[in-house]
């Protein structure tokens, strides 16, 4: 079950960082798309919108690693963090997609 999730967690992480891509480098007129979480955003105006988003995914790629591996957590606990690693980037993909939908972005 971990192998499950730790892969939907990578899955959800690359939709989201793609559709947050899609969503942050369009040019719309009438409207201003800025990151909702405050972390990414830092990270977007210290390192860059890519390198940012790389960044992101190789901390979500070293945090999965270690839930899916450590034996340093109960199961248990290790499931609730990733599935809760899980569901924080899938909503964000519903919400980016509304972003794109709402501004006129198709992917």
């Amino acid at each position: 079950m971990r192998f499950l999730l730790g892969g939907l967690v990578l899955l959800f992480n690359l939709l989201d960082n793609t559709t947050t891509f899609l969503c942050l480098n369009a040019t719309v007129p009438g409207f201003k798309v800025i990151e909702a979480n405050p972390f990414a955003r830092w990270l977007f105006d210290v390192f860059g919108l890519v390198e940012g988003l790389a960044l992101e995914t190789l901390l979500t790629c070293i945090a999965v690693g270690f839930l899916v591996f450590t034996r340093r957590l109960p199961p248990r606990i290790k499931l609730a963090l990733l599935s809760v690693l899980v569901i924080l980037p899938a909503w964000a993909v519903v919400n980016n997609l509304n972003v794109m939908k709402t501004i006129g972005v198709v992917l």
